[in-house]
């Protein structure tokens, strides 16, 4: 076994930790973990905590006898990101238009702070000059934009976004309708959040997920309505 790989057991067992949920009440995460495996009766979560934010995701879901089931949450301690926030970020993103941008949302004395890194942007993509910024680091929500283009995650920002905290993505910014995707990341494992539980929105502004899944009840509907027309015609 290489000398690397051995470093990387021995960080792993430090730094990690795997809880059988046997009862209903879960052990507090430890002060030391970086993040915890829970195992329980409707599959395997990871959970992880930090000053200002909490969460327990799903890594798989299935079925495990014997075991507790437990309930996926995020909890930020400041409450959602303030319509001022969102309202400053979303005005930023529009100006810098037609290249991405990015900013970084943090705690300081309990109070939301919106930071603008110095940045490398050009249309397809955005990246701080600094990586290592210690504004950055202490982030607890990384949002960027997708400029013209509709919100989601790229194969390029699965790549980058592997630290803990809520990532968010703002895209259709040219449109009277933009629109904002939001997920939870812990160290590479992802869960979709409805946006309005994280930022709150201006009007106009929408989840994206919600936006698609409305415009695909309406379209059923719509055809629904369009089959009975036909058949009745029959």
């Amino acid at each position: 076994m290489s000398t690397g790989r051995s470093c990387q057991n021995i960080m792993l067992t430090v730094f990690t930790k795997y809880i059988l949920a046997e009862t209903d009440t879960l052990p507090a995460i430890g002060p030391t973990s970086l993040y915890e495996f829970v195992i329980a009766g409707n599959g395997v979560f990871v959970r992880a905590r930090r000053c200002g934010l909490e969460a327990m995701i799903p890594v798989s879901m299935c079925e495990i006898r014997g075991l507790k089931a437990v309930k996926p949450y995020v909890r930020l301690e400041a409450g959602k990101i303030p319509l001022i926030c969102t309202q400053v970020i979303l005005a930023e993103f529009q100006s810098d238009l037609p290249n991405e941008s990015l900013f970084w949302v943090r705690l300081e004395d309990k109070k939301w702070k919106v930071i603008k890194p110095r940045q490398i942007a050009d249309e397809n993509s955005v990246h701080p000059v600094d990586p290592f910024d210690l504004a950055g680091a202490a982030a607890l929500l990384d949002v960027h934009s997708h400029n013209t283009m509709e919100s989601f995650f790229s194969t390029e920002d699965d790549e980058d976004e592997t630290g803990f905290r809520i990532f968010a993505v703002f895209g259709l910014l040219d449109t009277q309708q933009p629109c904002v995707m939001a997920r939870l990341g812990i160290y590479g494992y992802y869960w979709h959040l409805n946006a309005g539980d994280v930022f709150i929105l201006p009007d106009g502004v929408r989840d994206i997920v919600a936006l698609k899944l409305e415009q695909a009840a309406t379209l059923a509907a719509e055809l629904e309505v369009q089959n009975e027309i036909t058949a009745g015609c029959h």
